[in-house]
């Protein structure tokens, strides 16, 4: 993902996975946050672009996702958090559901930013040395059904085995049923449940690579 495709790619998350709550701070965000991924060392962010030079597809993740996460930390806060900021006064709904349900996971990411990060643990929160993860991945209505979503995670498996990583993993909801058959067709493993810190329920899968 390069600078031009930061604003598509803010777009078209609001477009695809607009129930997160992170879509609710609105493009402006989204695209600071893209921005922050992309600079951050470790990232993983691919897309996929049309023969017209339209994006149909983004696939977010991270090659080491501590030493991703404390590196965009470190990097972007003040911005990030001046627009997170920013979105609460506007909103005084986000406001209040940012304090209930975000505000100690994010002041504790921001706390272990400051600590020099140690190797391989994931969004569910064990440790999985030599394990990359794929965050998000989005296609666009229009393109969905010509195979871009294989195409972007056959791309992310490719990057971790060139980098030496054991596997990947992720993390989708429970009831996405439609998500979940589709990794377990393109072969990744359902490995078991998982639950976030604000108490949403999913499924983690991991794919071995073969490195590491």
């Amino acid at each position: 993902m390069g600078p031009s495709e930061l604003a598509p790619a803010a777009r078209l998350h609001l477009r695809v996975l607009d129930a997160e709550f992170i879509a609710r701070l609105g493009a402006g965000f989204l695209q600071s946050y893209y921005r922050a991924w992309v600079d951050a060392d470790g990232a993983l962010a691919l897309v996929a672009l049309s023969p017209s030079g339209r994006l149909d597809g983004v696939l977010l993740g991270a090659l080491d996702p501590v030493v991703h996460s404390s590196s965009m930390v470190r990097r972007h806060w003040p911005s990030l958090a001046s627009r997170l900021l920013l979105a609460a006064v506007r909103d005084p709904r986000l406001g209040r559901d940012l304090v209930c349900t975000r505000a100690v996971r994010y002041s504790r990411g921001l706390a272990r930013a400051v600590v020099r990060p140690g190797p391989g643990r994931t969004t569910d929160g064990d440790r999985h040395p030599g394990a990359g993860e794929i965050t998000h991945l989005m296609v666009a209505p229009e393109a969905q059904g010509a195979g871009i979503g294989r195409l972007l995670v056959e791309a992310a498996e490719e990057v971790g085995r060139r980098a030496g990583l054991g596997e990947l993993v992720l993390v989708t909801p429970v009831e996405e049923w439609g998500a979940r058959s589709f990794y377990e067709r393109v072969g990744w493993v359902l490995d078991r449940p998982v639950s976030s810190a604000s108490g949403e329920r999913f499924v983690r899968y991991r794919r071995p690579l073969g490195g590491g």
